[in-house]
C-alpha cells in the first residue's frame, strides 16, 4: 500500500484526499496542515467574515478525516523534503507519493511593517474588527481581494480608499474594457479610488502616492498578490503540485487540481477541464465570470444595469461570459463554452 503525504491543509489538499478515497485508494494518507485547524473554505474570509458573519467554514464535517482514515496533523507545516520523507517540526513523515499543496503567501511591501494582509481566518477576524463607522481603511491593491475588502468596509460604514498602479483594475474581473460598471459601484458606495497611482512613501499615518496625494488611514491592508509557498520543497523530486502554489490563485482551479493529482497517483486518465470560473460579491452584486475573455474581438451585453450578461466572442465564437446578478444562468453559460470547445477541437 503506497503512503500518500499531502503537504498543505487547504482546498487542493482536501480534494486530493477525498478523491483518493473515493476512487479506491486504501493506503495511508497523511495531511500536513500548517494552520491549527482542519481545511476550511477561504472565499468567505473576504465576504462573510468581513461582513461580520460567523459561518461554518469547514470544507467537511469535523469527523471526516478520522472517518475516512486520513491522518490530519494540524499546526504541522512542511519545512523541508528529502527522498521519501517530508520534514516537519514534529519529525519526518515518510511517503511514497507526495502532494504539494502548500498554497501561497501574501506579498508584503517594504516600509509598511504594520500593514495587514488577508490570507487566514485570523487575518479576516482581525480586519473585520476594524470595519466600523468612522474608521479609515486604505487598501493597496485593487485586485479581487482588495475590491472585496473595500466593498465590505463601505457596507459597514468605514471609509475605504482603494489604491492600485493599474488605471483599470476592474477590467480584470469584468472583462477587457468592461470595468466601468464595477468602478461606478465602488464610487457610489463612497469608496475613494486612487488608480494609476503608486505608493512612494509613508509619513506617520499617511501613505504618500506618486502624485503627492496623501491617504490617511487607521488601518492599511496590502492586497497586491501572493507568492507560491514552495521554498521548503526546493529538493522535491517527482511530487505532484496542486492549488495556489501552482500560481492558479482561484478556488475552482485549486479544487480541480487537487482531484487531478489524485487521479494521476492512481494511474487514471485526467478528466476534461471545464472553462475557468471566478466569482466575487461586491456592493450587493454577485459577479461571475466563466472562460477567459482575453483576446475577445467583440462583447455583447444582455440585460439591465442591475442584472446583465456580457458575452465575449472571438471570430464569432463565444470564449467567455461575465454574469452580474444572474447566478441561475452560470451553468448554461459554462455549457455553451464547453460545447464550443468540443466543436473547435
Amino acid at each position: 500500500m503506497r503512503r500518500v503525504v499531502i503537504a498543505g491543509g487547504g482546498l487542493a489538499g482536501q480534494r486530493a484526499a477525498e478523491t483518493l478515497r473515493a476512487l479506491g485508494h486504501d493506503g495511508p494518507i497523511t495531511m500536513l496542515a500548517a494552520e491549527p485547524r482542519a481545511p476550511y473554505d477561504r472565499p468567505p474570509l473576504s465576504k462573510a467574515i468581513l461582513a461580520g458573519e460567523t459561518p461554518d467554514l469547514g470544507l467537511r464535517p469535523a469527523t471526516w478525516h478520522a472517518d475516512n482514515g486520513v491522518e490530519l496533523l494540524t499546526g504541522t507545516p512542511a519545512t523541508g523534503v528529502a527522498p521519501g520523507r517530508v520534514r516537519t517540526p514534529a519529525g519526518d513523515v515518510p511517503y511514497d507519493e507526495l502532494v504539494i499543496a502548500t498554497g501561497a503567501s501574501p506579498i508584503r511591501l517594504p516600509g509598511l511593517p504594520a500593514a495587514q494582509a488577508l490570507r487566514t481566518l485570523e487575518d479576516a477576524r482581525e480586519l473585520a474588527g476594524q470595519l466600523r463607522p468612522g474608521r479609515r481603511i486604505a487598501v493597496v491593491g485593487a485586485g479581487l481581494i482588495g475590491q472585496e475588502i473595500a466593498s465590505a468596509a463601505a457596507a459597514r460604514g468605514a471609509h475605504a480608499t482603494l489604491i492600485d498602479v493599474a488605471p483599470r483594475p476592474f477590467d480584470a474581473l469584468m472583462g477587457p474594457g468592461q470595468g466601468d460598471w464595477l468602478r461606478a459601484r465602488h464610487e457610489d458606495a463612497g469608496v475613494t479610488l486612487r488608480l494609476g497611482r503608486r505608493l512612494t512613501a509613508t509619513d506617520g499615518d499617511a501613505l504618500v502616492l506618486d502624485d503627492g496625494t496623501r491617504v490617511t488611514a487607521d488601518r492599511v491592508v496590502v492586497a497586491i498578490g501572493v507568492r507560491p509557498e514552495l521554498a521548503w520543497a526546493a529538493d522535491a523530486r517527482g511530487a505532484h503540485l496542486a492549488g495556489d502554489c501552482t500560481g492558479s490563485a482561484h478556488w475552482e482551479a485549486a479544487a480541480r487540481q487537487g482531484a487531478a493529482v489524485a487521479r494521476t497517483i492512481l494511474g487514471l486518465p485526467p478528466r476534461p477541464e471545464a472553462p475557468p470560473l471566478v466569482w466575487s460579491d461586491q456592493h450587493g452584486a454577485r459577479i461571475q465570470r466563466v472562460g477567459d475573455p482575453a483576446g475577445a474581438d467583440r462583447v455583447e451585453r444582455d440585460g439591465e444595469d442591475t442584472a446583465f450578461t456580457l458575452t465575449f466572442t472571438r471570430a464569432g465564437q463565444p470564449i467567455a461570459a461575465t454574469l452580474v446578478n444572474r447566478p441561475g444562468d452560470i451553468a448554461k453559460a459554462r455549457r455553451a463554452l464547453q460545447t464550443q470547445a468540443k466543436e473547435a477541437a
